[in-house]
């Protein structure tokens, strides 16, 4: 039987002292950080092209842990879901003709419904394609970020994520750019298959903190840097900084709302969050994932 919570207000503090208690938490106190649940599908594909393919999906979802445990959330706060797509045996799909080229004009769209407290609810998760050079269809995977639409789990409870159908709508093009046509398929899997993703833990109660950032967005771009900038507000207690992570690593704490981070690899997909830290080490939940390309050298 799952343990269920009563209603009241936990402070960021607080909040610490209970995981120590509990022995969830050692060392400093960090951001809340999206909790990785991986599920495989097995898809059969009808294509434009013509012929029926079989295409192995992991679906990866990064849930939301920004309340009192793994994958929860106060039942006042929107949940941000990541999804990532690593698709597998392409064949035939993409004609490679010497390889090929699949970017950001490609995408997909995943079916998915949400069984909890609320009843059942359908929803779809679009993504973009990394950049990707595929000369062999046997072992390259096409790699896309995306995330679900914001989630708001009003009732408190458990609410759990199933994986549906997929759709892809591939773009491949030559190196020089020639778009070689748009390749599309209609993805379905055996509804005997698990299509759990994970299950996220809505819970009644309100945690005190920094206010979580807004409007992350991507000011500039260079084959080999990005400059963000965001919205933030203070809460009780004085603004120390911002804490930025670039997929799921800490690049350091800033003071205004805005960075620019440099050093990076030209032609690649990212995945950009922030984090508000007041100057008694409070941190706020992380914004939501900003998704964004860096274009080619």
């Amino acid at each position: 039987m799952r343990a269920r919570w009563n209603g009241h207000r936990v402070t960021a503090l607080s909040l610490v002292s209970v995981l120590v208690i509990a022995g969830a938490l050692t060392g400093a106190a960090g951001p809340a950080a999206a909790q990785t649940t991986a599920v495989r599908m097995d898809y059969t594909c009808t294509t434009s092209p013509g012929p029926s393919v079989e295409v192995t999906v992991w679906v990866v979802g990064g849930l939301p842990d920004d309340g009192a445990g793994p994958n929860s959330v106060s039942y006042l706060n929107p949940a941000f879901i990541d999804v990532d797509l690593d698709v597998r045996e392409l064949r035939p799909v993409i004609a490679l003709a010497g390889g090929v080229r699949v970017d950001g004009d490609s995408t997909a769209v995943l079916d998915a419904h949400i069984t909890g407290a609320e009843g059942t609810q359908t929803t779809q998760v679009p993504f973009t394609f990394a950049p990707t050079w595929v000369t062999d269809v046997r072992t390259a995977a096409l790699r896309a970020r995306g995330a679900f639409p914001v989630q708001r789990f009003s009732t408190a409870g458990y609410y759990d994520l199933h994986v549906d159908d997929l759709t892809l709508a591939l773009r491949p093009e030559r190196a020089d750019g020639t778009p070689l046509g748009t390749v599309t398929a209609s993805c379905s899997h055996d509804p005997a298959q698990d299509d759990l993703l994970g299950t996220v833990w809505s819970q009644f109660a309100v945690f005190d903190g920094p206010l979580r950032p807004t409007g992350l967005r991507v000011v500039s771009t260079t084959p080999t840097s990005v400059t963000l900038a965001w919205e933030a507000s203070s809460w009780w207690t004085p603004t120390l900084g911002y804490e930025v992570y670039l997929d799921g690593g800490h690049t350091g704490l800033v003071t205004e709302k805005q960075v620019t981070l440099t050093g990076l690899t030209p032609d690649r997909q990212h995945r950009a969050k922030v984090v508000t830290t007041d100057v008694q080490g409070n941190r706020s939940p992380m914004s939501q994932g900003l998704i964004f390309t860096l274009p080619r050298a």
